[in-house]
């Protein structure tokens, strides 16, 4: 019975649904099964469980069960999924002997008694799977044969850099050949020089070790700066990849994570390059110096060399035993750190919240417990890496007195000579060394494997517009209706905010959009807009299908407005000019002055050079709201969607701004998502949804009927 393990508290979900299609013959990494149910920062519900198990080919069914199911498994598809501890989801494989066996992706096998798994399964909500004949034998036939196991993850970059590699290489073998000297000089000075008592000798070997110690510590020096260069190469390659990779994946897979977990990533990284710095540049040569001085071991005494064969065979016992339970402590304690993470940065972002709603002491009590948590992890884990350490230490430190004994009688019988004797502790030393790497590689091991799975998880995301050729640009005229067609859409585990919705905005003029919160107003706007893929249905512009357009085409000219714009730690005019470098200062002004920016930019002391604080935290929120309008005004695009762009004025100062930005827009196409009546009065075409449908369309004078639309309850 294989467990798949989830990475993150969220994944537990996925992790099941995993199980259950490994347990048919079905093996999916983490990212396709996230995606298929659904994932959240919330975790999995058991409506995105459902979906993700029918789309992999399964007949899905929940259920809520009575406790005499137990007495009657066989008459129940197994494995099953079950919530557990109502937080919690858990694969149910059924009875062995008197014990309930459950597949828990936090912690693997469990096998409970009767009493535990009521007390867990205390809801007795299961989603019962059976594979579906034509649609699971689909699946089967189109999973991945060649999966990139995670050594292969470790050698790609390296290989990238194989020149500089082998320059380091090749100094690494030369210092070690000039440290496996070290033993003969001992051998000949102990039996040759010390016993013959030859000064002249003496001198000219000093000599020579000193000659050879000084060019040894010269190259010692370079290979370390090589090895530098080598591992900065390394650790930015994998940065810029990560970089390259989090800047071009889809706007739901920021929905569905958190700050925290994504920017964990990094360490990660740092982590896999010290890792594979060391694997490619130290290992090889230590790999060298070992064989050959176990060679030399051999020659000199061969029951010597079996008595260290047999200490590092007991050296490497105990970090095969440790070796599952810290990989799995590793795996936790990289979670519960992003977790960590998340929750400061969450208070960071959330500090005037926090302040007026008086939660410090109970953030306080979260943080304590966190961090406490991750002290305790952290502890245990540490433990088990310094019992490791020890028993390894002590076997090392018997085996050498051991040999040391042997040694000794071997000298008294004549089989050896001190200089010999005394050489081979040296080449025994050595080969020691290697292996308490090695030891020391199988620790960081665990370390280094949940790393890059984790990192993995973000870079093997499919990006933006991967599954498209590459499209020409074009170009949306002003006076393009927007057409959608039967579009449906839900977010993961969600059911759907819209719902099979067709409708036409004529182009070139002022659209309202109108509904109660929550009924697919927003939703639509990112659909339009392209920041959401179509799940159902089409959306035309013009002549063009927005499934045919360029991503990039598309957003430089439907551009929309949110009504929490982010603003980035540096100038304004930096922050306009973000996603045009070339944009002009007149067009900047100009655009500003059209939503009354321009009148408080002014006030500040370094005008348009203003240094905005950290998402633009010393503005109000209103200033923001102008800002971002002028931001979308310099590209003044074919479409413009306004989605609650001016909650945050006064009705004064929305109408003035209104005045202004639509005489600008004139011709052109202007969606207004609000709920004020004020701005929707301004529109020539009015739109209203109610759960995911339109419920009335037209001009005001045609709605102007009670029984078809009410301005004065427009958000209802």
């Amino acid at each position: 019975m294989k467990v798949v393990r989830q990475q993150t508290e969220t994944d537990c979900g996925a992790a099941c649904l995993g199980t259950v299609a490994a347990h048919y013959g079905l093996n999916l990494s983490l990212n396709p099964l996230r995606e298929a149910v659904g994932t959240g920062q919330q975790g999995t519900t058991l409506l995105g469980l459902q979906r993700g198990a029918q789309a992999l080919g399964f007949n899905a069914r929940s259920v809520r069960a009575n406790p005499e199911v137990l007495d009657r498994l066989e008459e129940v598809p197994l494995p099953a999924i079950l919530h557990w501890n109502g937080y919690h989801w858990v694969v149910f494989f059924g009875r062995h002997r008197r014990r309930y066996v459950i597949g828990d992706p936090g912690v693997g096998l469990r096998y409970l008694s009767h009493e535990e798994l009521q007390q867990g399964w205390q809801n007795w909500v299961m989603l019962l799977l059976e594979p579906d004949a034509e649609g699971f034998a689909t699946q089967l036939a189109s999973q991945p044969q060649d999966k990139a196991v995670w050594w292969k993850r470790l050698w790609r970059p390296i290989w990238q850099r194989r020149g500089l590699l082998w320059q380091v290489l090749l100094f690494n073998l030369t210092i070690g050949l000039l440290s496996m000297a070290m033993p003969f000089f001992i051998q000949f000075l102990t039996d040759d020089v010390l016993v013959r008592g030859d000064s002249r000798l003496l001198d000219i070997i000093v000599l020579v070790v000193v000659t050879v110690t000084v060019f040894s510590n010269i190259l010692t020096f370079v290979q370390a700066t090589l090895t530098a260069h080598f591992s900065q190469r390394l650790e930015l390659g994998l940065i810029l990849e990560f970089g390259r990779k989090l800047l071009h994946l889809p706007l739901q897979y920021y929905d569905t994570h958190r700050s925290g977990e994504v920017m964990s990533r990094l360490q990660d990284i740092q982590q896999v390059n010290q890792f594979v710095s060391a694997l490619a540049v130290s290992l090889p040569a230590q790999v060298f110096i070992a064989v050959i001085s176990f060679s030399l071991m051999l020659f000199y005494n061969t029951k010597l060399a079996v008595i260290a064969i047999f200490s590092i065979i007991l050296m490497s016992l105990s970090t095969i035993v440790f070796l599952p339970i810290l990989q799995q402590k590793t795996r936790n304690l990289l979670v519960l750190e992003a977790e960590t993470q998340g929750v400061l940065v969450e208070t960071f972002k959330g500090a005037l919240t926090l302040k007026t709603t008086t939660a410090q002491p109970q953030f306080w009590e979260e943080v304590q417990s966190r961090f406490g948590r991750l002290a305790n992890l952290e502890f245990r884990t540490t433990q088990i890496v310094a019992a490791n350490g020890a028993f390894s230490s002590l076997v090392s430190g018997i085996a050498g007195v051991a040999l040391l004994w042997f040694g000794s009688t071997l000298v008294i019988d004549g089989q050896l000579t001190i200089g010999q004797l005394l050489a081979f502790s040296t080449l025994h030393r050595n080969v020691a060394s290697f292996v308490g790497v090695l030891l020391g590689f199988a620790d960081e091991y665990a370390r280094v494997k949940t790393a890059i799975e984790r990192l993995m998880e973000v870079v093997d995301r499919s990006s933006e517009g991967t599954d498209k050729p590459v499209l020409p640009d074009v170009e949306i005229t002003p006076e393009s209706s927007i057409v959608c067609d039967n579009v449906s859409f839900h977010y993961p585990g969600q059911i759907d905010v819209l719902d099979r919705l067709s409708v036409k905005l004529p182009g070139g003029c002022v659209i309202a959009i109108v509904g109660e919160s929550g009924c697919g107003k927003s939703t639509l706007a990112k659909l339009i807009s392209g920041l959401y893929p179509l799940a159902e249905g089409n959306i035309q512009i013009g002549a063009y299908n927005i499934t045919d357009l360029d991503l990039a085409c598309l957003r430089r000219q439907v551009v929309l407005v949110p009504q929490d714009a982010h603003f980035w730690s540096r100038s304004i005019l930096e922050n306009f000019r973000l996603g045009d470098p070339t944009l002009s200062f007149e067009s900047i002004v100009k655009a500003c002055q059209i939503t009354g920016a321009d009148e408080f930019i002014g006030r500040l002391p370094d005008k348009y050079q203003t240094v905005l604080g950290e998402f633009g935290a010393n503005l109000s929120g209103g200033q923001r709201q102008r800002l971002a309008l002028a931001r979308a005004l310099t590209r003044n695009p074919p479409i413009l969607i306004l989605d609650e762009s001016t909650s945050g004025l006064d009705s004064r100062g929305e109408s003035e701004l209104f005045d202004r930005l639509l005489q600008f827009r004139q011709g052109k196409t202007t969606v207004l998502i609000s709920h004020r009546p004020s701005v929707v009065k301004r529109a020539d075409w009015v739109v209203k949804i109610d759960r995911g449908r339109v419920v009335a369309e037209g001009t005001l004078e045609q709605l102007e009927n009670p029984s078809n639309f009410d301005l004065n309850r427009c958000s209802l």
